[in-house]
């Protein structure tokens, strides 16, 4: 949860304080002999007690888990790149790598089945078709995909990182993995395969890091046409770890309106509502009664008296993509701050500076 910085020079807290923020647990796969005992334990902490803990630490940290990503690690050969041969190595050290689903940024592989080696070839690393990406990612339940194109380079392995949430791939950040002594090929990939996890999570850390002291508030309008749709955002919001508080101002059979309280940024909670599926649409001016009060057209005058400052944003469950063209729609997540590049990137494909 710390930036890289604050964990550098972090001491572990005492046993009582741990203990003092515990939630609740739970055990499975117990197996108890005359000798010994072995049983899983899942701890569940209190989010209240955990940023109180950290505030009177005065410790910067983050606690928005990002949604997955999916993740295509292509190999590229004499021959040319390949993703779903029996031969890619750089494949096989992801599919075998352990706690992919779990920490800040969770990571989907493919399984390589008939309806994914029909959306994207081996030879499609750089120009599949966007409309089969999105059924990739529709299927993996994932928000976005990663291109990670390895060149192995005598003892080394050579990892050039994709984007692909605009009309092309773009080229965001390269990894150098040398090989230890003794090593070989699928040691290194699997190193690797940490090695771009690490880079996903540091530069989610630096989009999504709050500093408690920092405390601001949203004001948003929902549409909805029916009590579930209404539900299901009530629902969304409620698994915002970044939002402390919300605050219903007004309500109407179709409208509501909110205040959200949140710590850290304005772009750290959006990315948090982001990572729920919902999505802060541009501010619009609320018109103002001569007395400034709301306008009778919010929630048929339902805010009364309430003073609030003039913006408010359109809190929506699906976000309009303006370069796909009207009613069209973005599956992807952004917020993301690749790392800076080790080396000259491939020519055509310019950083783009935000999630991948």
């Amino acid at each position: 949860m710390l930036s890289e910085d604050e964990a550098l020079n972090y001491e572990t807290p005492p046993v009582s304080s741990i203990s003092m923020l515990v939630k609740d647990y739970e055990v499975s796969d117990e197996k108890l002999s005359s000798k010994r005992y072995i049983g899983t334990y899942k701890f569940r902490f209190q989010e209240r007690g955990v940023r109180r803990f950290f505030a009177k630490q005065g410790t910067q940290y983050t606690d928005v888990v990002s949604k997955p990503v999916l993740v295509l690690p292509f190999l590229e050969t004499g021959q040319g790149t390949v993703l779903w041969s029996p031969q890619n190595l750089w494949m096989q050290a992801w599919a075998s790598a352990r706690n992919l689903s779990q920490g800040l940024v969770p990571v989907v592989v493919p399984l390589g089945d008939l309806q994914d080696v029909s959306d994207i070839g081996d030879d499609e690393a750089l120009s599949y078709s966007p409309q089969n990406l999105n059924a990739m990612l529709s299927r993996y339940n994932a928000s976005e995909a990663v291109i990670a194109i390895a060149k192995p380079q005598g003892t080394a392995v050579n990892i050039q990182l994709y984007r692909t949430d605009r009309s092309r791939p773009e080229y965001v950040h390269q990894i150098l993995e040398r090989a230890l002594p003794g090593q070989d090929h699928s040691q290194i990939y699997s190193r690797a395969v940490g090695s771009v996890q690490n880079a996903l999570k540091q530069d989610w850390k630096k989009k999504t890091v709050a500093d408690v002291s920092q405390k601001g508030t949203l004001d948003v309008h929902v549409s909805f046409n029916s009590l579930q749709e209404w539900s299901n955002v009530q629902r969304k919001l409620s698994r915002v770890s970044a939002i402390s508080d919300v605050s219903l101002k007004a309500l109407s059979p179709k409208d509501a309106y909110l205040t959200l309280t949140y710590a850290g940024t304005f772009e750290r909670v959006k990315i948090a509502l982001e990572q729920s599926d919902l999505f802060l649409e541009t501010a619009r001016a609320r018109p103002v009664n001569a007395s400034g009060n709301m306008g009778t057209d919010y929630s048929q005058g339902l805010l009364g008296g309430y003073q609030k400052p003039n913006t408010v944003y359109e809190l929506v469950t699906r976000r309009t993509d303006p370069a796909a063209g009207s009613g069209a729609t973005q599956n992807y997540t952004p917020g993301y701050t690749p790392p800076a590049a080790q080396q000259q990137r491939p020519t055509g494909y310019e950083p783009y500076q935000t999630r991948f």
